[in-house]
């Protein structure tokens, strides 16, 4: 299955370069990438508001529900270095109920920018098999 991800601030480059090696997405109710991402899908990396600018694989994902505040505790202790995230991330995400991690593999950056028009503000479209 295609993804496209859309991203803010540098996360895209940290994917790219190897530095994130861990996509998270946090929600309070069942939204995707919840429950429709699995290994060896493919993840468009799309820049807010721009193109799409490189793809990644997905090497495993873990999917976890009524996920609360003990569970943010974990993961920041467990995932905040693959994450390449800050504190204010996890004050933003303290009151998230569904939480998808997904591990990336074989990073590629696009020598140029691919248009994708998306006129909505999802962060996460599914694509296609």
């Amino acid at each position: 299955m295609r993804h496209l991800a859309i991203f803010v601030g540098d996360a895209i480059e940290n994917i790219l370069v190897g530095k994130k090696t861990i996509e998270s997405r946090f929600s309070i109710h069942k939204i995707a990438p919840y429950g429709s991402v699995a290994k060896e899908d493919e993840i468009y990396l799309k820049k807010s508001g721009g193109g799409i600018v490189g793809r990644v694989f997905v090497d495993n994902v873990l999917y976890y529900e009524n996920f609360g505040s003990k569970g943010l505790s974990e993961f920041r202790k467990m995932y905040s270095d693959d994450l390449c995230v800050d504190e204010k991330f996890w004050e933003e995400k303290k009151k998230a109920n569904f939480v998808s991690l997904i591990f990336l593999k074989d990073p590629e950056r696009f020598v140029a920018c691919v248009k994708y028009k998306k006129q909505d503000r999802r962060p996460w479209v599914i694509m296609s098999d």
